[in-house]
């Protein structure tokens, strides 16, 4: 009976030594006012790695909007495999896509005004959800979820900008974590700051 509880908790440990998780949690604020919550999760399993970014808001905006988002993104020996993204408004309801088919990257994104159905023909290794756990010291673009788009990493005085479909987003880093990021937004710009 003993050997067996050895065994099994042997078992036990080696799968979650394989199975690591972070999770960090964000305000998000409008004027420097909180208008919701985001959580960010790392997964780390074997050879895959996988993010997942949640957040609810509420917002006035010619009338209230209740906006739910969700990302999850998976990289497999470094490289983006897959990314799914939903947004749920009031308003409309938007989903997204990314998936690697071997030698180009299969785009169906759909966001506030937006489509976008174009092939990438290259991996990928940073995209937004990374940013969360990963400052990009080594990359020099990444990949928009969202709007399935590459965007070049610029290196700026203490912190990293990026233009996405026209609007320019800063993640600021302490200590190679995110702790703010100020986000341009075709409906209200937004700062996502680090709860301590």
């Amino acid at each position: 009976m003993k050997r067996k509880f050895f065994i099994l908790s042997i078992f036990v440990g080696l799968h979650f030594a394989a199975f690591a998780q972070e999770i960090r949690q964000y305000e998000v604020l409008v004027a420097g006012i909180k208008i919701g919550d985001m959580v960010a999760k790392k997964s780390t399993e074997k050879d895959m790695v996988q993010y997942e970014i949640k957040s609810q808001v509420s917002f006035w905006f010619f009338g209230k909007i209740n906006l739910s988002y969700h990302t999850l993104s998976k990289y497999k020996d470094g490289m983006l495999v897959s990314s799914d993204v939903k947004s749920t408004t009031n308003k409309g309801n938007f989903e997204s896509s990314v998936k690697w088919k071997g030698k180009y990257y299969d785009v169906d994104a759909n966001s506030y005004k937006y489509e976008n159905k174009e092939k990438i023909d290259r991996p990928f290794y940073c995209s937004a959800a990374v940013l969360f756990f990963d400052e990009p010291v080594k990359h020099l673009e990444m990949i928009a979820e969202t709007y399935g788009t590459p965007t070049k990493i610029n290196r700026k005085k203490g912190y990293y900008e990026v233009v996405v479909n026209g609007d320019t987003n800063q993640y600021h880093f302490v200590d190679g974590k995110m702790v703010k990021a100020v986000m341009e937004f075709p409906i209200k710009n937004y700062v996502l700051k680090l709860k301590e």
